[in-house]
């Protein structure tokens, strides 16, 4: 675990950050095929083809493709290229690249999640990178860092010298010679120029130097950056209300993308010795929602308008092996050790205007040891000692609670008692019916109560395996408003009779709630800190029905477009929330993570480096 797990442990509670899907293609010009699986056969390549785990790409002599995998990384290929998918997991993909050319770039990944590619001579394990690489059939490589850090492993032992290297960003390593030891060398400038430039397909030579200029002041400031960090402590100070010794808060007020006033509140406590505890409150004095944004792919708000002291918020709770050090500061160290292991997690979104009625959706996850990660699955919904699914298991699949909890005075569980015991996973899945009975404390036997009482509705939902998820816009605009449309379609207790739509709405806005472009960051001239201040992320969560529920297993299968999975998205809600619906409205902003990089950054390795 690394220095960087508080910033993790913030941001992967953000919406949409579950891996799904597979590997696609963006676009592509000249003679491209594509082997779509492991077992199918080569054919010629049109953009949107998905390619599974097993299946490859490859290039003829005037071919070019750029591909997405489900985690936003991109990969080139150049001509005369041939690249497989060797494996594609939640939390692991692995890309080989037989020979030829590619450009790699990777966002920063999940913890745990492991991203390699793999030639014949070396395999490159990356986080937040990107790099070019080079291989022939005879096994040479070459290797060229534009951003972060690569680790390779020669699997071919050179004759002299090591066989592993971190090689950061402005170096590349090439294959050894015979006799001589491999070693990391500065990139010249005809090399670094080569590997910055636009590597889209069908474009001419001049075009692909456009914004070359950009690309290499990008990667002056990267080299400045830890320096400016370095001396912003001041600047960072100016995000905090209150700091202690035991816990971080912070908070903001702003206007949200409907025109509301928000008050965003952010709380990381230690509730037991080993846990961490990250709360995200969003106030709103009266709540209005205009559904303007139907018409341009959103959802349907079916809740009352005018809604006063509307609250919602997000919870995430993370248990750890060992109890963490009292002092935050120390934290860096504590996490840098491989020893650390995660024991549980889990993430919960509500609507808690009303504190006897809750909706909410949520998601838990356990150990896995032999995976050595965290996973959600129906074995989660277990008791504790159970044996955990193996990833080849077909219903290995991200799994949600959801409902709304009631008050259930008949065995003296509130609604809010009911939410903290599937905030601590205290919940058992009733195969086949999606309902859910509470556990003890320890999650080693079933209560015989059902989660839900007092006339709520909770259930649990694996997601589909062949239904394709809906997602807007499909081609963004240069300077387009950074807004995403996004619905995954779930099976109700794995049953294959009833469907629900777990949908978002997703903005980047400014403290004005106007909705940001990508120009309001590149072109402007504010320092980070000063451009974190003014952003957020407002996040909208649904649950819709199913146009298809209660037909067969076979349902899912049909929605096979983008189109079509719109299309069976129904504007009514799954759920009866004070006899309409509603949603789930959370406003996100990064001080909390600015506080708490404050507090460690004494603490943190020497970022110039």
């Amino acid at each position: 675990m690394r220095t960087k797990i508080l910033t993790l442990l913030i941001f992967i509670a953000l919406p949409g950050v579950v891996l799904a899907g597979e590997a696609r293609i963006l676009s592509l010009s000249g003679n491209v095929e594509v082997r779509p699986s492991r077992d199918g056969q080569w054919a010629s390549a049109k953009a949107n083809m998905e390619i599974a785990e097993g299946g490859g790409i490859r290039t003829g002599a005037d071919g070019a493709v750029v591909m997405l995998m489900p985690n936003k990384t991109k990969i080139w290929l150049k001509e005369k290229s041939s690249l497989e998918v060797e494996q594609r997991e939640t939390l692991a993909s692995r890309l080989a690249l037989i020979f030829g050319r590619i450009k790699v770039r990777v966002p920063h990944l999940l913890r745990k999640e492991k991203f390699e590619v793999r030639t014949p001579a070396a395999v490159c394990a990356v986080r937040g990178t990107e790099f070019t690489m080079g291989s022939t059939e005879d096994g040479k490589m070459d290797l060229q860092v534009l951003f972060g850090e690569v680790k390779l492993k020669f699997t071919i032992p050179p004759q002299k010298g090591g066989t592993d290297f971190y090689i950061p960003q402005g170096q590349g390593i090439d294959s050894p010679e015979d006799g001589k030891a491999a070693k990391p060398v500065l990139l010249t400038a005809k090399i670094e120029r080569e590997a910055l430039e636009n590597w889209n397909p069908g474009l001419k030579p001049d075009e692909r130097l456009k914004g070359l200029q950009e690309k290499e002041n990008d990667r002056a400031q990267i080299r400045s950056f830890a320096l400016a960090t370095a001396n912003s402590e001041n600047s960072v100070k100016s995000f905090l209300n209150v700091v202690k010794e035991s816990d971080l808060e912070a908070g903001r007020t702003l206007t949200d993308v409907h025109g509301n006033l928000v008050r965003v509140d952010q709380r990381m406590i230690r509730p037991d010795p080993n846990e961490i505890q990250f709360f995200n409150l969003v106030k709103r004095p009266v709540y209005s929602d205009h559904n303007a944004s139907v018409a341009n792919g959103g959802f349907m708000y079916n809740g009352a308008q005018g809604v006063t002291n509307r609250l919602d918020y997000m919870q995430m709770t993370m248990a750890f092996s060992r109890d963490l050090p009292q002092r935050i500061e120390e934290w860096p160290s504590f996490f840098n050790n491989n020893s650390i292991k995660p024991s549980w997690a889990s993430f919960v979104m509500a609507n808690r205007t009303d504190a006897s009625e809750i909706f909410f959706i949520a998601q838990g996850y356990k150990y896995d040891a032999p995976r050595d990660m965290l996973v959600n699955n129906p074995w989660v919904l277990d008791y504790d000692g159970a044996a955990p699914m193996l990833a080849s298991n077909t219903d290995d699949r991200n799994v949600i609670l959801t409902g709304v909890l009631k008050n259930d005075t008949g065995h003296g569980i509130s609604a809010i008692d009911g939410l903290n015991r599937i905030t601590n996973l205290q919940v058992h899945g009733v195969n086949g019916v999606g309902g859910l009975t509470y556990t003890n404390a320890a999650r080693t036997s079933d209560t015989g109560i059902a989660v839900g009482g007092g006339g709520g509705n909770v259930v649990w939902a694996i997601k589909t395996a062949n239904a394709v998820s809906y997602s807007e816009p499909k081609n963004r605009a240069a300077n387009a408003p950074l807004v995403q449309y996004q619905a995954d379609m779930y099976d109700v207790g794995n049953a294959h009779t009833a469907y629900m739509w777990s949908a978002k709405e997703n903005y980047v806005i400014g403290n004005d709630g106007g909705i940001k472009t990508a120009g309001d960051f590149t072109s402007s001239s504010s320092d980070p800190f000063t451009l974190l201040k003014s952003i957020a992320l407002e996040s909208v969560m649904y649950i819709k029905q199913s146009k298809t529920t209660s037909q067969n297993v076979s349902t899912p299968g049909t929605i096979t477009s983008n189109a079509l999975a719109k299309a069976d998205i129904s504007d009514t809600d799954y759920f009866a929330y004070k006899g309409a619906g509603t949603n789930i409205d959370l406003v996100f902003i990064p001080d909390l993570m600015v506080a708490a990089v404050q507090r460690m950054l004494p603490a943190i390795t020497n970022l110039k480096n």
